[in-house]
């Protein structure tokens, strides 16, 4: 009789010793093997060929070919020069132009507010997710936790030409600490590129409670990092010789503080003005904080600061004037020239004073973020700064300049393929990789 193929036959002699021993090793390597971890699942490889190439970090290949495989870019350069894999899926390019994926270095992105949590002001933006009861009690949230990614809001920022964000908290004064995400999809264990990535603090307050005053947070702040520095310290001391010594007291605030403080992990300021901005670069310099500074709208009107103090800025495209400049407490008339001529001239001020940074979204949504650019262009920030300023800059400020920012070999494949140069006011983007999943959002020609 001709034997299954398909089915187990045990050896002759299995009800024997020797047979059952057989048996026993048989069901401990499949009890081991249900234990090992999954491979990684293998990413389609995908050849995008006749595309211009902007690379950012070298000059531009006006017909090119980009060779994309479980993730990364394996090659890119010269159609004629690249060998198109059999293996490979090949995506016609003609007419497209590929750059590299956008960062925004600051968002709110994925995170629920409630209505009545709404900020009071522009400069209040991020105090959303203020708790009355303690609203600067939260040093130690990781921001993950609390992020809820939905499809359509991914789809909807890959459609401005972005693949990376920073998402960052948005209560009280210590705020938490923010992730790096990859707009991949809507899991949010599969999105993570950096977690935690820095501490943010913003300069509020709240009435009726401590601090109520910008004097009374400045020196809130200030206790508080030399509360942690002290901690620090007596801890040292401590895991050094604890016989004779008394332990300190733990402090799970000054204890999420330590990262920080003492080992010099990032810490973003937001910056809501001009005054904001001062009073971040005085404790930066008072504690040797590892900083950048975020918002920044008024960062033009404090350039010789900046330029004594080369904090990275992460640049918001938020032209509403703070509710504390003298253009928003004369009249609408003088409020929307300032919105409308000033701060939209803001990055350009930046970049004749050779001052680096990074453009983001925070504060506003894909359409605004993209209109608001087009207003930074006009008001003379030129196009070859506006897209460092959303690529190679941002990536070395979050310290992802070897896997992000540029297109090259061996880097992440983010990457965005657009119909017209990418801040013509008409251009689509019409196909989007992230991690070399691809995401086509080419409409159908008649």
């Amino acid at each position: 009789m001709k034997k299954n193929p398909g089915k187990f036959s045990p050896p002759a002699g299995w009800k024997t010793g020797s047979g059952l021993i057989w048996l026993a090793l048989i069901v401990w390597f499949w009890l081991l093997g249900s234990q090992l971890p999954a491979a990684a699942a293998v990413k389609p490889a995908y050849a995008l060929v006749n595309c211009r190439l902007v690379t950012v970090s070298g000059p531009t290949i006006e017909k090119g070919t980009i060779l994309i495989r479980n993730g990364l870019i394996e090659a890119l350069g010269a159609s004629e020069k690249i060998k198109v894999p059999a293996d490979a899926e090949l995506i016609e390019a003609g007419g497209l132009t590929a750059y590299p994926g956008l960062i925004s270095a600051h968002t709110n992105l994925f995170l629920e507010i409630k209505e009545q949590d709404q900020p009071r002001a522009a400069e209040d933006f991020l105090s959303a997710y203020t708790q009355p009861s303690a609203p600067q009690q939260f040093p130690e949230l990781l921001i993950f936790k609390e992020i809820k990614p939905k499809l359509q809001t991914v789809e909807s920022w890959h459609k401005a030409g972005f693949t990376t964000v920073v998402v960052a908290p948005a209560r009280g004064i210590f705020q938490g600490q923010s992730v790096i995400l990859n707009l991949n999809g809507d899991q949010p264990n599969q999105m993570v590129l950096k977690q935690p990535w820095a501490l943010h603090i913003n300069f509020t307050t709240e009435r009726g409670l401590y601090p109520s005053g910008l004097m009374g947070t400045v020196a809130f702040l200030r206790q508080k990092f030399y509360d942690t520095q002290h901690y620090a310290l007596q801890l040292k001391k401590y895991l050094a010789s604890p016989r004779f010594f008394t332990r300190p007291e733990y402090d799970p605030f000054l204890e999420a503080l330590v990262p920080f403080v003492v080992d010099k992990k990032p810490v973003v300021f937001q910056c809501n003005n001009q005054e904001d901005i001062k009073r971040a670069l005085r404790l930066i310099e008072e504690f040797q904080l590892k900083a950048a500074l975020s918002g920044c709208n008024e960062a033009w009107r404090v350039t010789a600061n900046l330029k004594t103090a080369r904090i990275p800025l992460l640049l918001s495209l938020d032209f509403r004037p703070p509710t504390t400049s003298l253009y928003n407490q004369q009249g609408e008339a003088v409020r929307k020239k300032a919105e409308t001529e000033l701060y939209p001239a803001n990055a350009a001020a930046l970049a004749r004073e050779n001052l680096p940074f990074a453009l983001t979204s925070f504060g506003l949504s894909e359409t605004s973020f993209g209109k608001n650019l087009q207003a930074a262009l006009k008001a003379g920030l030129s196009p070859e700064t506006a897209l460092k300023a959303l690529t190679i800059e941002p990536a070395r400020i979050l310290g992802l300049g070897q896997q992000l920012g540029t297109l090259e070999p061996g880097k992440i494949a983010n990457l965005i393929l657009t119909r017209g140069d990418l801040f013509g006011e008409k251009t689509k983007v019409v196909k989007v990789l992230v991690d070399g999943i691809l995401f086509n959002y080419e409409e159908k020609r008649q």
